[in-house]
């Protein structure tokens, strides 16, 4: 991580020292993309349509748990009465549910993680063309993340003019 930080700055003093003279009168801010994203109201919509597009394999899944609880609960109870054989078969029975109930939980969250990328990125997209449209009409000639940059002034950042974009 040191050696990755080095190497941005070395690479914006080489950026920097080999610009004309001209580039001192560059106007550059920051944006802190993560208060922009937080401040989208698109954000917790976004939150409802995953929870809303997901809630039918949550559910089957949360059924499955009741399922395998209710059969571990039995075995446990009947467990004095089962021949050798019956509790062999039972708690074979149990593993292979449980290892079904984990690959099921395993694989819903990766799909729904999936959904939840797809739709940042569809914001951040969003947000990215706002930045570019208010460095246009503001005569910017870089913003960069604040979240990646060592230092900055806090007169550099523009995020609330580009929330103020976005909710417009």
């Amino acid at each position: 991580m040191k050696a990755v930080f080095t190497s941005v700055i070395v690479l914006f003093a080489l950026v920097f020292s080999a610009m004309p003279a001209h580039a001192a009168d560059m106007k550059i801010g920051t944006v802190n993309i993560n208060k922009v994203l937080q401040s989208m109201p698109e954000l917790e919509e976004v939150s409802e349509l995953i929870s809303e597009e997901f809630a039918e394999p949550i559910q089957r899944l949360n059924q499955l748990e009741e399922e395998f609880e209710a059969l571990r609960e039995r075995v446990a109870r009947d467990e004095a009465i089962m021949t050798d054989e019956e509790k062999n078969e039972a708690n074979q029975e149990l593993r292979a549910r449980a290892m079904g109930l984990q690959r099921s939980g395993e694989q819903l969250n990766q799909y729904i993680q999936m959904r939840e990328t797809e739709e940042r990125n569809r914001l951040l997209q969003k947000i990215y063309t706002a930045i570019e449209a208010y460095a246009e009409a503001n005569g910017y000639d870089l913003i960069l993340d604040y979240n990646r940059v060592p230092f900055s002034r806090e007169a550099m950042d523009v995020s609330d003019q580009i929330i103020e974009r976005l909710l417009d």
